[in-house]
């Protein structure tokens, strides 16, 4: 009976510290998402008047006079997302795989999210150009302006025809294929 009761404590031991690294591992990804869109919101130089921007670079600062070792602000946020996705990558397979082999899932997982992120951000700006809201607020201003700056480079080349704007089409293939690369890669590497 008393050995009965101390497997069961054993047991629910093992479930809680699997539990706590599960938690652990889930507000790391949460958080790689967030330097994740600090990231796009500094490789597409958004506004930072927007209150969403200014929360974002409110938290960063601290941060960045502690981790701060590249001058260049992308490759450290750039740099922290990735650990930060490692991290959660080891607590989750780091006896399975390798630890080489995990950072190359951290970095290539880190640009899917940002690729995946400005794909929805072009789709949420063309449904928000046929919608046309009245009153705007800081998110639906964000998606705009992310989707602006994604789209510039094309329409530089590619002119509307006829009213019609065809370069979320090219940077939607584009952004598919680049990803589809991405996960040719990940494919080979685990």
């Amino acid at each position: 009976m008393r050995r009965e009761l101390v497997l069961q404590l054993k047991d629910q031991r093992k479930f809680l510290m699997n539990s706590n690294l599960e938690i652990a591992a889930l507000l790391l990804n949460i958080t790689n998402y967030l330097f994740v869109f600090l990231l796009i919101f500094n490789l597409l130089k958004v506004n930072y008047f927007n209150p969403i921007v200014a929360i974002f670079v409110k938290v960063y600062k601290p941060i960045s006079k502690v981790l701060g070792i590249f001058p260049s602000q992308v490759i450290n946020i750039f740099i922290i997302a990735v650990v930060l996705k490692l991290i959660s990558l080891i607590i989750a397979f780091g006896n399975q795989y390798e630890t080489l082999t995990l950072v190359g899932v951290a970095i290539i997982q880190t640009l899917m999210i940002m690729l995946r992120i400005i794909f929805f951000g072009v789709i949420g700006g063309v449904i928000l150009s046929w919608v046309s809201p009245e009153k705007s607020n800081p998110f639906i201003e964000l998606i705009e302006e992310i989707s602006r700056k994604t789209l510039s480079p094309v329409r530089k080349y590619i002119p509307s025809a006829g009213g019609l704007d065809f370069s979320p089409l090219f940077i939607l293939i584009l952004i598919n294929l680049l990803e589809s690369f991405l996960s040719d890669i990940l494919r080979s590497i685990v």
